[in-house]
């Protein structure tokens, strides 16, 4: 890459960002920030074309109105795995249905009692909701 001088240099989305630029060049000042870039790279590149099959599967009648996960959203809006999809479904004590459920759950720190439900899946939980644009607690 030319070396940048003057006003080009390193700003948020200059022509010519390089791996030599700083991560300010992305516009990526917070995590999540990152999260919505490493997402909307996902999206661009075809990457979560099991996203739609998800969300499909389990609510054939249901958009997003604005382009966003809601708090009404059922889970399977999240993207998340398998795994974490059938440990949910298949609790019984909490019945956990929407994004706004999973997020009062992991917020009151009962989601690591679901059975099933260790670190690396909370972890998941966790990652999802950022994704998504929801504040999450920082360490439960």
């Amino acid at each position: 890459m030319a070396e940048m001088t003057g006003d080009d240099a390193h700003k948020i989305g200059h022509s010519g960002i390089g791996p030599e630029c700083p991560i300010s060049c992305l516009g990526v000042r917070t995590v999540g920030d990152l999260l919505g870039l490493l997402v909307e790279a996902g999206r661009t590149s075809g990457l979560d074309a099991v996203f739609p099959a998800a969300v499909a599967a389990a609510d054939r009648h249901h958009e997003h109105a604005d382009g966003r996960v809601g708090l009404a959203c059922p889970v399977a809006c999240l993207g998340l795995s398998k795994q974490v999809m059938t440990t949910l479904r298949n609790d019984r004590r909490w019945r956990v249905k929407t994004v706004g459920q999973l997020l009062g759950l992991l917020r009151s720190g009962d989601l690591g009692k679901v059975p099933q439900m260790g670190p690396r899946r909370v972890g998941e939980v966790r990652v999802a909701l950022l994704a998504a644009g929801f504040t999450v607690p920082a360490d439960l």
